[in-house]
């Protein structure tokens, strides 16, 4: 066929690269030119543009509260070192950069860009590693793995979300990606900043005590009051219903008047699935993985029980393992149960899931975001994954659920680990003209982890 019209010289064989483009489905923004830089930001870039100028090794905190502008901050540090023809290295902790960062980095930087993270394609992935290889892209910009890409000339590393407990990897090679950026930095002598509104306990007390450069951002953009934050008291809801409710009156009236309103709502809870446990009312046993003795959580669509910690799963059963009784409980709630709940309270509302088990084909994290950004979607709930960086100037509610289930965790970080969560997760609303709420649901409103979060 086609070998014998190219030896008859009607045709002719050619190769071409074709370059896979991991940004290919974000949008490109009209130029919207350099936006004014607050007072705390000058003040900031130009602190941290000495340290880059010094070429030597500078550990910075930048401790900005949600909404200051971090990412403006960023990218004017990483044109400053393309602009002294030094390469440069952002870690996040998502892999899907939200759609509106992804679009402000190609705009402003183009083609330095390679971006490096577990959700691409074996494909993209060899493009990218060798773009960067080859120097024709200098920015890298990737989750904790794209800390050992193949950059020469490094003048910039910066960890944003520091604090961010996916930085840290637990299968071998075991390493911690934001202590790993500091020593890549100090082997590179170049300008580390780590950058978080809620930052870690240990960069904090290496801040404070000078091993660090400490910068302060106090204030939002364009002087925006931060949200008014309200604890919502469960047990009163329970003495009132007689029943464990999952939301709460006072929540299910904020979220009608931003409907009404036509502003847009998101519901934090941070567990996937539609039961968090099956237990037999009989003998009082509960249906646990066989690997890890811990809980199966029942997820409705699958139709299964799935372990969270070794993804091991099983048929719902008919009746217990154990006694054979048909007396089986579903107890606690996942996303997947809170999406049916506000489907039935809000009918007339589009409501979205993000987590784990809507995010898994390709792109469909950038999805999820992208058409709640472009006001197609009124209510997004999930897990974590909406509490990282994202800038909805819509957003005027944020619903916290269950919002001490973390606090019992038997890991002494669990405060640490729920005040950082809460304190992103209130950093959401308020970012355009209308001033943000936030509802935080709990049982133990005394806490002192809720009282702080409510206090910013």
């Amino acid at each position: 066929g086609l070998n014998s019209l190219q030896r008859g010289g009607v045709i002719v064989f050619t190769s071409e690269t074709v370059r896979r483009d991991p940004l290919k489905s974000v949008a490109t923004l009209s130029s919207s030119g350099q936006r004014a830089h607050t007072s705390e930001q000058i003040e900031v870039l130009k602190n941290l543009q000495e340290a880059l100028s010094s070429a030597s090794f500078v550990p910075a905190l930048l401790h900005g509260v949600t909404g200051s502008g971090k990412t403006e901050v960023y990218l004017c540090l990483i044109e400053a070192t393309l602009q002294r023809r030094k390469t440069a290295l952002m870690l996040m902790p998502e892999i899907g950069l939200t759609p509106r960062v992804a679009e402000e980095f190609r705009q402003r930087l183009g083609r330095h860009i390679a971006i490096l993270h577990s959700g691409l394609s074996d494909g993209e992935r060899f493009d990218e590693w060798w773009r960067i290889k080859r120097g024709e892209a200098r920015v890298d910009i990737g989750t904790r793995s794209a800390l050992f890409a193949p950059l020469e000339n490094l003048g910039l590393i910066v960890v944003d979300e520091e604090h961010d407990p996916s930085y840290k990897q637990q299968e071998s090679p075991r390493y911690h990606a934001r202590d790993t950026a500091l020593v890549r930095g100090k082997l590179a002598q170049a300008l580390v900043v780590l950058g978080s509104a809620t930052p870690g306990v240990e960069t904090f007390h290496n801040a404070r005590s000078g091993k660090y450069r400490y910068l302060r951002m106090m204030s939002r953009v364009q002087s925006r009051p931060l949200p008014e934050v309200t604890l919502v008291d469960m047990r009163e809801e329970f003495k009132a219903s007689g029943k464990p409710a999952v939301l709460s009156r006072a929540l299910q009236v904020e979220v009608a008047q931003r409907l009404e309103r036509k502003e847009q709502v998101l519901v934090l809870l941070n567990r996937r699935g539609f039961s968090a446990s099956v237990l037999c009312r009989s003998c009082g046993q509960n249906i646990q993985c066989r690997n890890c003795s811990i809980s199966l959580t029942f997820h409705r669509a699958l139709g299964r029980l799935l372990c969270h910690y070794c993804s091991y799963e099983q048929r719902v059963p008919k009746l217990c393992p154990r006694c054979s009784s048909e007396h089986l409980y579903f107890q606690g709630e996942g996303t997947e149960k809170v999406e049916v709940l506000l489907e039935k309270l809000f009918p007339k509302a589009k409501i979205a899931r993000l987590d784990r088990d809507t995010a898994q084909r390709k792109n469909a994290h950038a999805t999820i975001l992208r058409r709640f950004q472009n006001g197609e979607t009124d209510i997004l709930a999930g897990t974590q994954m909406i509490s990282k960086g994202h800038d909805f100037h819509n957003v005027t509610l944020a619903a916290i659920l269950s919002a001490d289930s973390s606090l019992s965790f038997p890991d002494f970080r669990c405060a640490e680990r729920t005040f950082h969560l809460l304190s992103q997760m209130s950093g959401r609303p308020g970012r355009g003209e209308l001033p943000g709420q936030v509802l935080i649901q709990t049982f133990h409103p005394e806490h002192y982890c809720l009282k702080l979060v409510a206090q910013h």
